[in-house]
């Protein structure tokens, strides 16, 4: 069957009346004639109307019997246990904070002050004229020629160089090292 779009319209529109009309029945209903089903509770009949066979156990008899128990102790038991007077903490807060190590106490002065280890490599020496020695030494792929009085970098002046040994002062501290340099040949 072939059903044209005229055709196929005027159905869909029939339909969407239809759903229209059922939807605002529906919403004009009174609540009250909505039905709600209410359960009634069985209550348990008198023993002797249960028995219909003394000599036969009754289930029904056994599904409806109530232990003889007081009022009071079933409520008793729905009671919670009291708190006790202290209560802990129950929230406790948490801190990370780590004390410091405690502290050395130690006797006397702080120790002196001391020179950083010499950072400059002797590479060689050379005798000039007058007895005069010049030194070769290297850092960081900077080569010095050093003699005595001169100041290396600001930090280091060389006071004497005699061959076995130069020394120098540090500036900073005013400390006097030693570098051995061989000797002379």
């Amino acid at each position: 069957m072939n059903i044209s779009k005229k055709q196929r319209s005027w159905f869909l529109g029939a339909a969407l009346l239809l759903t229209v009309a059922a939807t605002a029945a529906v919403s004009t209903q009174d609540d009250g004639d909505i039905g709600v089903v209410h359960r009634e509770i069985i209550r348990p009949k008198e023993s002797n109307q249960l028995e219909l066979n003394p000599r036969e156990p009754n289930k029904e008899k056994e599904r409806f019997e109530v232990p003889n128990m007081s009022v009071s102790l079933l409520v008793e038991q729905l009671k919670r246990p009291a708190l006790p007077e202290v209560v802990k903490d129950m929230f406790p807060s948490k801190s990370w904070y780590v004390p410091p190590p405690p502290s050395k106490v130690v006797a006397g002065p702080p120790p002196a002050p001391t020179a950083p280890p010499f950072t400059y490599q002797f590479i060689g020496k050379m005798i000039e004229e007058e007895n005069r020695s010049a030194v070769f030494l290297e850092n960081k792929s900077r080569i010095f020629i050093v003699r005595a009085g001169d100041t290396i970098d600001n930090q280091y002046r060389v006071e004497t160089i005699d061959p076995p040994v130069m020394m120098l002062t540090y500036l900073p501290l005013d400390i006097k090292q030693t570098v051995q340099i061989g000797e002379a040949n």
